[in-house]
């Protein structure tokens, strides 16, 4: 039989393969071009992104001239990540179904690891850090990306704790990875660490359009959003987020914070 929690587990961590996240993944491109930018990739380079998504990430860095492998949870966005490669003219990407607490992949095999917005949906954050550096090269880079609980996502995770009593995961469990100090904890043993704080502007027409792409049909928050059945209680939640969101709402785009860490692997 099923186990519920690693069902729950599961369906967090698959969120981004669910609704429509192929129509938002270009609002990630600005901050994955900042992040391989960061990453200081050479041709030759040997690069790994960890959940891929769509696979922006790694087309990216191959780009740059660098041999790559995508991973990700889901069979699904391999596919489309497959795809969107071969429609680029990269057909040598590597992609692989695995998860960012183990990864499938030898120690030392990578010059670069990258994760956008990735690895910090990982339930086993501890876990999940150490696996980046383990697979990471001495003198190799890993960078990634998190949301920061200062902005408008730690605004919408403080407005579903109002109205969501017993959520499945602990929804504030992966802004974690956007505070500077926890990556500090994490990262410890690295012989660098640098941080830099960043805006995306996600393009909406209103923060209603905003909030059904975001939460409601795929984003961190919809697994949570899924498992409510009280039509009155789903419409405060949308109100009470539309109100949040309309502080950071302006010029068509909601303003999203996050931090951008670059570390060097000892």
């Amino acid at each position: 039989m099923e186990d519920p929690t690693d069902a729950d587990d599961r369906s967090a961590r698959h969120v981004w393969s669910a609704g429509r996240y192929p129509a938002m993944a270009p609002n990630m491109l600005p901050a994955i071009a900042r992040l391989v930018n960061a990453a200081g990739i050479d041709p030759g380079n040997r690069v790994l992104d960890v959940g891929c998504g769509t696979g922006n990430a790694a087309l990216t860095a191959r780009r740059a001239g660098a041999d790559v492998v995508g991973l990700d949870l889901a069979p699904e966005m391999l596919e489309l990540a497959r795809d969107n490669a071969g429609l680029a003219g990269h057909d040598d990407i590597g992609w692989l179904v695995g998860d960012a607490e183990t990864l499938p992949v030898p120690d030392d095999a990578f010059d670069v690891v990258l994760s956008n917005f990735g690895h910090v949906f990982a339930p086993d954050s501890t876990r999940a850090g150490a696996e980046l550096r383990r697979v990471t090269t001495a003198g190799g880079r890993v960078c990634f990306t998190a949301w920061s609980p200062s902005g408008v996502v730690g605004d919408l995770t403080e407005v579903l704790t109002d109205h969501v009593t017993a959520p499945p995961s602990d929804p504030w469990a992966h802004l974690e990875w956007g505070e500077p100090d926890f990556v500090r904890e994490q990262f410890a043993d690295v012989a660098d660490l640098s941080f830099q704080r960043r805006l995306l502007d996600f393009r909406y027409a209103t923060p209603r359009h905003f909030w059904r792409e975001f939460a409601e049909e795929s984003g961190p928050l919809s697994p949570v959003l899924r498992r409510m059945d009280d039509d009155d209680a789903r419409a405060a939640l949308r109100r009470d987020a539309v109100g949040a969101l309309e502080d950071w709402f302006g010029d068509n785009a909601i303003r999203v914070e996050y931090l951008q860490v670059r570390a060097v692997v000892a």
